[in-house]
C-alpha cells in the first residue's frame, strides 16, 4: 500500500506535533493519544488538493484537541451538577426526617414529570438505567449536544425545584 502525502508528512512532524499538543493540551499521554488519532484518521482520509501537508496536520490535530477539551469541559459541568443536587447525609434518621425526605421526594417526581417527555426520557436513561450519553444518543437517535443540553436541563430544574421545596433563593 502506498504512504500518503499526509502520511508522509505526519511521520516528518510527528516530534513537532507531539510538542504542539502538549502545550494545548497540558498532559504528555493525551497529547499522544490525540496524535495516534489524528495517525488513524490519516489512514482513512483522502489527501488529493492538500497544498501544506504540515498545516493542514497541525490545523487537524488543533481541532481534535479542543474536539476533547469540549467533551472533557461537558463531563465536567455534568459533575458538577450532580455534585449540587447530591443529597447531605446525615446519621440520625427520625420521623420528622422520614416524612420531610418523602415530601421532598414527591415535590421532585412532580418536577421530574412536568419536563418534556424526550428530556424525561433522556434523564431516566442516564440517572436510572446508568446509559452513556453516547449510548442515549444513539439509542434515541439524536445527537450527543441533545443528550447533552436535555440532561443539563433536566438537573438545572431539579436543582431549581430542590432549591424551592427548601425554600432558598435562586442564587444560593
Amino acid at each position: 500500500m502506498q504512504e500518503s502525502a499526509l502520511l508522509r508528512a505526519y511521520l516528518e512532524h510527528e516530534k513537532d506535533l507531539l510538542r504542539f499538543l502538549v502545550k494545548r493540551l497540558g498532559s504528555r499521554s493525551l497529547a499522544a493519544d490525540i496524535a495516534q488519532d489524528l495517525y488513524l484518521k490519516l489512514h482513512r482520509g483522502d489527501d488529493e488538493g492538500i497544498r501544506d501537508s504540515r498545516a493542514y496536520l497541525f490545523s487537524m490535530a488543533a481541532n481534535l484537541a479542543t474536539d476533547h477539551l469540549r467533551v472533557e469541559q461537558r463531563r465536567a459541568e455534568i459533575r458538577a451538577d450532580e455534585i449540587a443536587v447530591a443529597w447531605h447525609r446525615t446519621d440520625r434518621l427520625n420521623p420528622e426526617r422520614h416524612a420531610l425526605g418523602r415530601a421532598e421526594l414527591d415535590y421532585m417526581k412532580a418536577e421530574i414529570a412536568k419536563l418534556d417527555p424526550r428530556c424525561r426520557q433522556i434523564f431516566y436513561l442516564n440517572r436510572y438505567e446508568g446509559k452513556s450519553q453516547a449510548e442515549i444518543a444513539e439509542a434515541l437517535g439524536v445527537g450527543l449536544t441533545t443528550v447533552y443540553k436535555d440532561l443539563k436541563k433536566a438537573m438545572s430544574a431539579l436543582m431549581s425545584a430542590r432549591r424551592r421545596f427548601h425554600g432558598q433563593s435562586q442564587d444560593n
